[in-house]
This record gives structure tokens, sequence and C-alpha cells, in this order.
């Protein structure tokens, strides 16, 4: 009489030992898990920064306007800007400011950054595009 029984090298003995995934491989799944997971916020906190740096160059441009239009009404710029009707509560990440040169000829606008921007720093000139100041790129 032959057994019914399995032999030891049978593919069934083998799945019976086998219960479940070892420590190295675990171990691997999870730092695969985790570098993926720190490029995912890596490109977050770049896409944040990207949409507030927006912020401040639309302030900036609608700085930029306003003060041409008062200009245009009066041959002076302002560092006034309740009498631009500018609404700085708007932009919650930038505090807004104008420094006028040239006996109110010429005038340079600031966002300066507040909160979690504390550090950024952007200007705009009278005909120019809004730039960010070199120290404030090199840290965000």
């Amino acid at each position: 009489m032959t057994s019914c029984l399995p032999s030891p090298s049978s593919p069934l003995d083998a799945r019976k030992r086998r219960g479940g995934f070892t420590i190295l491989e675990l171990t691997i799944v999870l730092v695969i898990i985790a570098v993926i997971a720190g490029l995912a916020v890596y490109s977050y906190n770049k896409l944040v920064y990207k949409a507030r740096f927006t912020q401040a160059k639309t302030a900036l441009k609608h700085l930029q306007k306003m003060e041409t239009i008062h200009f245009a009404d009066f041959d002076r710029y302002t560092d006034n800007l309740a009498r631009l009707n500018f609404n700085p509560e708007k932009y919650n990440y930038y505090e807004v400011s104008v420094t006028l040169l040239d006996n109110a000829l010429n005038f340079i606008g600031y966002a300066k950054g507040v909160n979690v921007m504390e550090g950024d720093l952007w200007s705009i000139t009278g005909k120019g595009e809004p730039e960010q100041d070199n120290a404030a790129r090199s840290r965000f």
C-alpha cells in the first residue's frame, strides 16, 4: 500500500511552512513607501510656495496699476495705500508697502512675507515686473 501523504518536497508542504512575510520584505516595502511619501511632500511644498509667490506678484501688479492711475490723476505717486483704494487685507501672506523716489515721480513697491512666508521679499518699480530678493530666492 502506498501512502497518500505528500512528500516533504511538494509545493503543498512549502505553502504550509510559509505563513506570512519576512521582516526584511516588510522593511523594504516600508522604505519604498517612505521614499515616495517624502517625494510627494517635497513636491507639494514646492507647489504651495509657488502659489504664495503668485500672491506676492499679484499684489505688486495690482499696486503698480493703482499707482499708475493715481499718477495719471495727480502727476505724482503716493505711499498712502488707503488713498489708492488698495486693500492689503486680501493678501494674507504678504505685507505691501510703497517707498517714493525722485520727489514722488517714481516708486518701489514691496511685498514682505509674513507668517509662514517670513523672510520672503518681492519688489516692483513703476514700469517693471515683480522681482524676488536674491536672499529670499535661495531660502525658498
